[in-house]
């Protein structure tokens, strides 16, 4: 008989390098921090609410702005200063309404009326001659005649700048619109508590709180009703903050399985703190050469809805 006997055969594992995971960014590490003091702070509040298993954060994360007091006697100084620049040109006008914004104050001014007089000459019973004067016709003054005294405006009133919008949308009046000596803080929790984001919100969960009017007067918008929106601006006029106030609206309001963010930041600056949310359909995209197709494909997208 042939006896088989078995050799042991040493089969070596294929040693695979060892890699350990980058280290997280600055940005990362607050991020983390951020939402660990949040989750301690309010993981359990009774303010929470569930949406599909997903709980929404609270309004009580958001800081409210601190409280500036505006002086009524300066706007009413102000107010009269323009009516007396005005009047020094020929152009009567009154200063009908004063709306203190957080940076600029907003006084609706009213334009008089262009007099037409003629002199009539009378005697009186002793025969001396008196001078009466009648008033033959009169017109609106023209909103031209105001617009076009804007730097005399802004001597008078001693500001660096002023603003004239003419006229005021829905209003019978043009407005002009003087800094602040003192400018104040718009906080998003502020908006959001405001009725005019209480009413959009009541209709859609795509509210945003866009910030204030010039008058002071709460801005918010619906964003299925303005699919495409464009942010322009100069440099340090507030793109980024207008931008991160709209996701911040999205993400109080919305679980992850309603909304879905597809973010490119080139840059790799602004938006790459938000790679941790799960709202994210994708990590926020910053190779410039994978930007391209990801907007095609959302044109497709678009365009199959």
């Amino acid at each position: 008989p042939i006896a088989i006997t078995p050799v042991p055969q040493r089969i070596e594992a294929e040693r695979q390098p060892i890699t350990t995971p980058p280290a997280p960014t600055q940005a990362q590490q607050e991020l983390r921090q951020v939402a660990q003091e949040v989750w301690k702070k309010y993981g359990q509040s009774p303010d929470l609410i569930t949406v599909d298993g997903w709980r929404l954060p609270p309004i009580d994360i958001l800081d409210r702005a601190p409280e500036v007091e505006f002086g009524q006697a300066d706007n009413i100084q102000r107010a009269r200063l323009i009516e007396e620049a005005l009047a020094s040109y020929d152009v009567e006008a009154k200063v009908v309404q004063i709306n203190a914004g957080p940076t600029v104050t907003q006084f609706g001014v009213e334009p008089g009326w262009d007099r037409k007089i003629r002199e009539i000459k009378e005697r009186d019973k002793e025969g001396n001659i008196k001078v009466r004067l009648e008033e033959v016709s009169r017109t609106r003054v023209k909103v031209e005649r105001i617009t076009s005294l804007a730097n005399d405006l802004a001597l008078a009133l001693a500001a660096p700048s002023i603003r004239i919008e003419a006229p005021v949308p829905g209003k019978s009046v043009v407005g002009i619109e003087v800094p602040n000596t003192i400018s104040s803080l718009v906080s998003l929790r502020g908006v959001i508590e405001t009725s005019s984001f209480q009413k959009v919100e009541a209709k859609s969960k795509l509210a945003l709180a866009l910030g204030q009017g010039a008058g002071g007067e709460a801005l918010a918008g619906d964003l299925s009703r303005m699919p495409h929106l464009l942010i322009a601006g100069a440099t340090g006029s507030g793109k980024t903050v207008c931008l991160n106030s709209i996701i911040c609206c999205l993400l109080l309001h919305n679980p992850p399985n309603n909304v879905r963010f597809i973010m490119i930041d080139p840059k790799r600056v602004e938006l790459t703190p938000f790679n941790s949310i799960p709202h994210l359909a994708t990590p926020v995209i910053v190779d410039t050469n994978k930007a391209m197709p990801t907007l095609r494909w959302l044109n497709q997208e678009m365009d199959k809805r």
